[in-house]
């Protein structure tokens, strides 16, 4: 599959995530929305690149975020990870995703996504299905440019 539009998203993101450097001199609370934001991304991309592997095995592709919305898994990420480690874990989880986006054949980009997502107080979204290049696309033009973006403004503020 093309990505394209996705690396594209990731390098402004990892670009983010890098100029922001050691975040300990950032306001609290802009701090927490930091970290929250690069772990929550990690996380995510691990979920989104097993989905694609499932895929690509002719499994059911299902995208369940709890893991990358919950307070407790987030906060223990967080505690034990330094803001360096973290940026990492973001770049090797982002390339696995690419990595794995880059094998799903052709024929493969249609078939629908089951997507169970919460909010962060752990509220269900209505279920949905989506085909993979949908899922796709509205991860590389609406939620990496919209993360990115709220990296960027972190940096402005600090």
């Amino acid at each position: 599959m093309e990505t394209t539009e996705l690396e594209s998203a990731y390098r402004r993101l990892f670009a983010a995530a890098e100029a922001l450097g050691d975040t300990g001199a950032l306001p609290a609370d802009t701090r927490a929305s930091v970290d929250w934001t690069v772990g929550h991304i990690a996380l995510s991309d691990r979920i989104l690149a097993g989905a694609a592997r499932d895929l690509l095995l002719g499994l059911p592709a299902v995208v369940d975020n709890r893991e990358a919305m919950d307070a407790r898994n987030l906060g223990a990420l967080i505690a034990s990870t330094t803001p360096a480690e973290r940026r990492e874990l973001l770049r090797r989880n982002g390339d696995d995703f690419v990595a794995a986006v880059r094998t799903i054949p052709g024929h493969a980009v249609g078939e629908p996504v089951e997507l169970r997502l919460v909010d962060r107080e752990g509220r269900p979204a209505p279920g949905t299905k989506l085909p993979w290049r949908e899922l796709v696309r509205l991860r590389a033009a609406e939620h990496l440019p919209g993360h990115a973006a709220r990296l960027e403004a972190a940096r402005a503020r600090g």
